[in-house]
């Protein structure tokens, strides 16, 4: 089946070459018989009717012009016409709108260059729940099947609902009533290579989708529309990598000896290989002994090849029924709703003791690698394969119903709506490990993936893998819920309008009020493990351990493994994970804890009262017309945020003996923090017509972001300063949240020129400039805080999540553009490419608050990436439309585990064919990401490489029926 189904992806990608070879010929027929298309002006274009890809682009030029602030669009009038597989990757298509990758799929968005909590996402105008631990939308959860339109507007007006500073994103559905009646049933194959080598599978899923609009009008009870819309999938997300753990340590020490791992432990520290390396002046007198002094480099605790087989399922769903009982009355319910299940079996190779008796051969020294990068060394470890069942399922939902009512001078809205995330991830996990330490040799001077010779040690025979001797974690079996997080939001408001006037200044006049509750729970760290096997029927556990590593063996997964990479590691012992679980523990699963709240859960509410006041205007000024709105939004927040903290008992260091927290069982209370704030949101926008073709812009406003809703929480991990003297001092290294924090405070200066050559073509040149206080994002602060400690309630300052008080400015600018080379003669004249730049610079800086953060720089702002840009070409003719769509980002901060992190700049190609044998049925054919293009993440320096994700090109092949 792998021969053959790689014979299939070599007919789509001969399938694709013919397709654009013969588009030419194609082309040329149809001159024969048709006059190419004239150039277009804003006065004969009226009566030119034109589909597809030509058709979006019109329609987004046309919104982006007619529109009161600066935005960025994507729109087409029919259900299921943009062509991407997700939301996420249209957007991708926004100028200045850049994704972060998961799964190979567009996730999180960033808007100017600025991270994804500091947009605002919105669907039909409401916002949306997420299931992710911060406010980001995932967007993959909405298929572009059933959007019909996605809205980037970058500059804010009264009416808008309040929390994104670097912009809004809306997507829309249709409106049935305003939409073509229709019927759409669309399949499509998906072959992955990576999933084809993996064994018992053949790399194919599918996606299917079915729609349906009508309309019924002139009803004795008014005109009725419906819309519905439903999606499956079914496919694989394959993906390879390569990860260290996330705490990197600063060191400079360089072992005597490290292949010495037998004799007493004199002899090994002697050697300096019985320990971690670190800074040399702050080793014990014998540990100094053992090692020499080398240059700074930063070390991590663990490294781990990972291969994973994947199978995802996802269901989609989404509706509309508008009713217009009369010409001044309308009403829309709708709703969406999206199910996905998704399941990784990871089979893992760790190198578990990474940073023990390090012996530097390659330290970055700021020239060809960067500096302190740890890019070759020896050392030694024990060495697990690591298996585990990941499994993570997710439930979006979510309905409003809205009403309009249009009098002949007053039009009146209002809205009611709900949504509601849900997430819940279970893993299920078991190793085995290496009876002693092994001595490694690791190289990553070739590649960001390394070599590593292990010296005698066999990697792909299962026996190297037994442990006589087993202790605690030796050998486990581990079952998590990992997390159980619900996310719901419900709102309502009402807004009006009432016309003045259609000549004076003056125009309208608008008003609203808004109300919201959004409520986040949360469970965390739900652990049933087993961290020794359980011994039984007459069996000790070593014998357990070794009849299972007899019965438990598996062929290595798969026939492929980062393939991309220039490792030397391509496959190792692998073990069935089901078959460890039931030897270790006699059992299928572990039971969960009966009571599993702890200082780590999160209940919080946020309400959200809002109220506005906005005017539109008009006139002229020295014969040039302009339009405009100004405004005032005021917004009050109130944050209720419920946890756990346990009573302790405290130890301090005295004479040079380690602090201890020892939590007291039976003490877990509940308390309770509050926090709220209040803002003024003054907008101001106004465009000029310079002439029919140029508009000129300009937006003044302020627009708060607010801060991760699970930084409010209130519960205490206790955490010790383990050379602390003091109560107090012993409890400073414990966290907490922080429900007083403030959001994110910008005030925004904006302007854009603008130019439309005709309805196919548009220029425009836009820069913008933001002045920001408050970021909250990653910073931790002293906060001051008390537990009971010692049997007596005790303040100190824990660290927390704090507002960083100083203002910080980003600077940026943005080039748009996008025609169709109508004007050209014969197939030329199906050319179109639209496209964009946007370079932003700010100058945040947030220090990593690990170990490492003393000797290396600053972050900057999460997800701000300097540079970013986009370009499509896309040909249209004889029912052929041909497309390629490339975007690129650069590097960006994606922190994680308390610590900095960053991902390298990286660009994506997709491309998409399709062709319309009738009006009826198309035939389509695309190709993700075929640059197989890595995911690199780095930390505490560019060449400190902490992760590598390796996926593959996503070939899709189907046909869509219409009617």
């Amino acid at each position: 089946m792998f021969n053959h189904t790689r014979r299939l992806r070599t007919v789509l990608l001969a399938s694709a070459a013919l397709a654009v070879v013969a588009a030419p010929a194609l082309a040329q027929e149809t001159a024969a018989t048709a006059q190419p298309a004239p150039q277009e002006d804003q006065t004969d274009v009226g009566d030119v009717v034109v589909t597809g890809l030509r058709a979006t682009q019109r329609s987004s030029i046309e919104f982006k012009r007619s529109s009161a602030v600066i935005v960025d669009a994507i729109i087409n009038d029919e259900i299921g016409s943009l062509p991407d597989n997700s939301v996420g990757d249209t957007l991708e298509r926004v100028t200045g709108v850049t994704a972060d990758r998961f799964k190979g799929n567009a996730n999180e968005l960033s808007v100017r260059g600025l991270g994804p909590t500091l947009s605002f996402s919105t669907f039909n105008g409401r916002e949306v729940s997420t299931a992710g631990p911060d406010r980001s939308v995932a967007f993959q959860q909405f298929p572009s099947e059933l959007v019909n339109g996605v809205l980037v507007y970058k500059t804010q007006q009264a009416d808008f609902v309040d929390g994104g500073i670097a912009g809004v994103i809306e997507l829309r559905s249709i409106r049935p009533l305003e939409a073509k009646p229709r019927l759409q049933f669309e399949y499509r194959g998906v072959y992955q290579e990576k999933d084809d080598a993996i064994h018992g599978r053949d790399g194919m899923g599918y996606r299917a989708n079915l729609s349906w609009t009508n309309r019924w009008l002139n009803t004795r009870a008014g005109d009725f529309g419906l819309s519905v819309g439903y999606q499956h999938q079914d496919q694989a997300s394959p993906e390879d990598y390569y990860t260290t753990n996330s705490a990197f340590i600063p060191c400079n020490t360089d072992a005597v000896n490290p292949t010495v791992i037998t004799g007493t432990s004199a002899v090994q520290t002697a050697a300096g290989t019985s320990f971690n390396c670190g800074l040399r002046d702050r080793l014990t007198a014998a540990q100094r002994a053992g090692t020499t002094e080398s240059p700074l480099y930063f070390a991590t605790t663990s490294r781990t090849f990972r291969q994973i087989a994947t199978k995802e399922t996802r269901d989609g769903f989404m509706g509309s029924l508008q009713w217009r009982p009369s010409e001044r009355l309308d009403f829309l319910f709708d709703s969406q709703y999206s199910k996905r299940s998704s399941l990784e079996n990871r089979n893992q190779l760790a190198i578990t003791e990474a940073a023990r008796g390090i012996d530097p051969i390659i330290i970055g020294d700021g020239g060809r690698y960067s500096e302190g990068a740890l890019i070759s060394y020896r050392g030694n470890s024990n060495v697990e394969v690591q298996n585990e069942d990941r499994l993570r399922e997710e439930e979006y939902k979510a309905a409003g119903l809205s009403a309009r009512w249009n009098g002949d001078r007053l039009r009146l809205s209002g809205d009611v709506s709900y949504s509601e995330s849900h997430r819940v991830e279970t893993q299920k996990s078991t190793n085995m490990r290496s009876p002693t330490r092994v001595v490694y040799t690791l190289d990553a001077s070739d590649d960001v993936v390394p070599t590593v010779d292990f010296g005698n040690f066999d990697i792909t025979d299962p026996s190297s893998f037994l442990t006589t001797t087993v202790a605690a974690n030796t050998n486990y079996a581990r079952y998590r819920r990992a997390t159980d997080r619900k996310d719901q939001l419900a709102a309502v408001r009402f807004d009006g309008v009432y016309d003045l006037s259609q000549t004076g200044f003056f125009r309208s006049l608008n008003a609203g009020v808004r109300y919201s509750e959004h409520t986040r729970k949360t469970d965390l760290a739900n652990n049933g493990d087993v961290n020794i096997p359980i011994a039984r029927d007459g069996m000790t556990a070593a014998q357990i351990v070794a009849q299972a590593n007899q019965n438990c063996r598996l062929a290595f997964p798969a026939s492929e493994f980062m393939t991309q990479s220039s490792t030397n590691i391509r496959k190792w012992a692998t073990f069935d994970n089901d078959c460890l679980f039931r030897a270790y523990t006699g059992r299928d699963t572990n039971p969960l804890m009966e009571d599993s709240r702890g200082p780590e859960d999160i209940n919080v509410k946020e309400t959200i009262s809002a109220v506005y006041l906005m005017t539109t205007f008009g006139g002229e000024l020295r014969n040039t017309p302009f339009t405009g709105n100004f405004g005032v939004r005021y917004v009050k927040t109130e944050v209720d945020s419920r946890g756990y903290r346990s009573e302790v008992l405290v130890t301090p260091s005295v004479g040079g003996s380690a602090a201890t927290i020892v939590t007291v069982p039976g003490t877990l209370s509940e308390i309770r923090g509050t926090g709220d704030y209040d803002y003024w949101l003054p907008s101001a926008n106004v465009n000029f017509d310079l002439n029919d073709r140029t508009r000129l812009r300009f937006g003044a406003s302020r627009s708060i972001a607010r801060a991760g809703i699970e930084d409010f929480n209130v519960g205490i991990n206790p955490q010790p300063d383990t050379t602390a003297t003091t109560v107090q001092g012993v409890l400073a290294n414990s966290q907490t949240g922080n429900p007083n924090l403030k959001p994110l405070d910008s005030w925004n200066l904006d302007a854009s020129f603008e130019y439309y050559l005709n309805r196919d073509t548009a220029f425009s040149f836009a820069v913008y400039h933001k002045w920001i206080k408050n970021a909250s994002f990653d910073a931790v602060q002293p906060f001051t805080t008390s537990i009971i400690a010692n049997g007596v309630e005790t303040t100190f300052n824990a660290v927390a999540p704090a507002n960083d008080p100083t203002q910080r400015q980003l600077t940026g600018f943005e080039i748009t553009g996008s025609t169709v080379f109508s004007q050209l003669p014969g197939l030329w004249s199906g050319l179109g490419v639209s496209g964009g730049y946007n370079y932003a610079d700010a100058d945040f800086e947030f220090p990593d608050p690990s170990a490492v953060g003393p000797y290396v720089d600053t972050a900057g702002l999460r997800g701000l990436s300097r540079h970013n840009a986009n370009a499509s070409v896309f040909w249209e003719g004889a029912g052929l439309q041909l497309r390629a769509a490339y975007r690129y980002r650069s590097e960006y901060s994606k922190p994680n585990s308390n610590t900095n992190r960053s991902v390298r700049g990286s660009g994506i190609l997709n491309l998409s064919a399709n062709y319309n044998i009738n009006r009826n049925v198309q035939l389509k054919l695309q190709a993700l990401n075929v640059t197989n293009a890595r995911d690199i993440m780095y930390k505490p320096g560019y060449d400190a490489v902490t992760e590598v994700s390796e996926g593959n090109t996503q070939y899709y092949f189907g046909v869509r029926f219409r009617y």
